[in-house]
């Protein structure tokens, strides 16, 4: 019987707050690799991380510096850091600061993930952002995505088509299921006898929640909804309740503060539809989530969404800032049978299973990195 391999050594850089980045980084320390996250001075982290893994702090780069000098700095101080870890592979969430930083340490090999907006947006901001991106893709030895829109963005941008790879954050499909809405939950929000929309994204300005709130308002009164004020943007989350307020429809928006991922999928069983309409997106774990959950959805029609949708719903899919278009696919969603909602969520969660199970998806991601480290010795 072949011994088991060793543990690999993995360094990570991202926003050690992001539920989903956690998520990744939790896996691989589960696995039994030996995990590091590199995280900027200064930097707050939330409880919650494993004990397992290990934190190393580093001096960023940032614009306050003069700029050939702040990426010197940068380098350094990374270079000191990766000398102590050692790892096998450096692994950059996001491109935009994250994968710039994995770029100025020179280290290598460096696989970036890509998110979407660190694509799709940021690097047509500006010419320095379009040169810092080409950059710091073509000198990756993998990039990650998670949809054909966003690889075909990227090798846009500048990143290698023989060095990308087709991966998904993926759904832990043991966690969310289908299942009754939680009666407890709906009595603490007031909403017993409610048709339930539930926005899950977070409420700032790409992600749309002023068009959903516009769109609640055109359907009967018995429909509410439900957002969360985890990392609300203030000025945006005060637009929202403005709007509400203009709107005459303050007692059937309901507004929680965080939800722990633990507790999400009682918000998606809770919900008859689950509204995701950003100005720009790539693959979204919430919408997989919801299709685990065999929740009814609507979102954006975008080209990374319409990868998951299209064949399950087409009519779900709405122009972005079409507010009479998203509230009539709501109230088509709404006003469905129980046999056809069924039978929509039961193709949506096979979709899932077959297409973004997180088990399956990160354990290829640890193949991948074991290739990565099998090149470099």
């Amino acid at each position: 019987m072949p011994a088991p391999p060793e543990p690999l050594r993995i360094a990570y850089l991202g926003d050690p707050n992001s539920i989903h980045f956690r998520r990744w980084v939790t896996f691989m320390a589960e696995r039994g690799d030996c995990v590091t996250l590199l995280v900027a001075d200064g930097k707050q982290i939330e409880p919650g991380l494993p004990e397992a893994i290990a934190i190393e702090r580093f001096a960023p780069f940032t614009s306050r510096r003069f700029r050939p000098l702040g990426v010197l700095m940068a380098r350094r101080s990374l270079r000191q850091v990766l000398a102590r870890v050692r790892p096998d592979v450096l692994n950059a969430h996001y491109l935009t600061v994250h994968g710039y930083h994995a770029w100025m340490s020179g280290f290598h090999p460096y696989v970036t993930t890509l998110w979407g907006s660190d694509v799709f947006i940021t690097p047509r901001t500006s010419r320095l952002a379009a040169l810092v991106a080409r950059v710091t893709l073509r000198a990756a030895d993998m990039v990650m995505v998670n949809s054909d829109a966003l690889l075909r963005a990227a090798l846009a941008v500048g990143a290698r088509p023989e060095r990308t790879e087709m991966i998904q954050f993926g759904v832990d499909l043991t966690r969310f299921t289908p299942g009754p809405g939680p009666a407890e939950l709906r009595a603490s929000l007031g909403l017993q006898g409610r048709r339930v929309v539930f926005s899950p994204r977070n409420i700032t300005p790409l992600y749309r929640h002023q068009i959903v709130v516009e769109a609640v308002a055109k359907l009967p009164p018995d429909v509410a909804v439900v957002l969360s004020r985890h990392r609300a943007q203030a000025d945006e989350l005060a637009a929202v309740q403005g709007r509400v307020e203009a709107l005459g429809i303050a007692d059937r928006v309901v507004i929680v503060p965080e939800i722990a991922h633990s507790e999400m999928v009682d918000f998606y069983r809770l919900a008859d539809v689950v509204v995701s309409i950003p100005a720009s997106d790539s693959t979204a774990v919430t919408i997989l989530e919801s299709m685990a959950c065999e929740r009814q959805i609507v979102a954006g029609d975008l080209p990374s969404v319409r990868e998951w949708l299209w064949d399950l719903d087409p009519a779900a899919l709405v122009p972005i800032d079409d507010v009479d278009a998203t509230a009539a696919a709501l109230a088509r969603a709404l006003n469905r049978s129980p046999e056809e909602r069924a039978e929509v969520g039961r193709r949506a969660r096979a979709i899932v299973e077959a297409r973004a199970d997180q088990a399956r998806s990160l354990a290829n991601v640890e193949s991948l990195y074991r290739r990565l480290s099998a090149r470099r010795g």
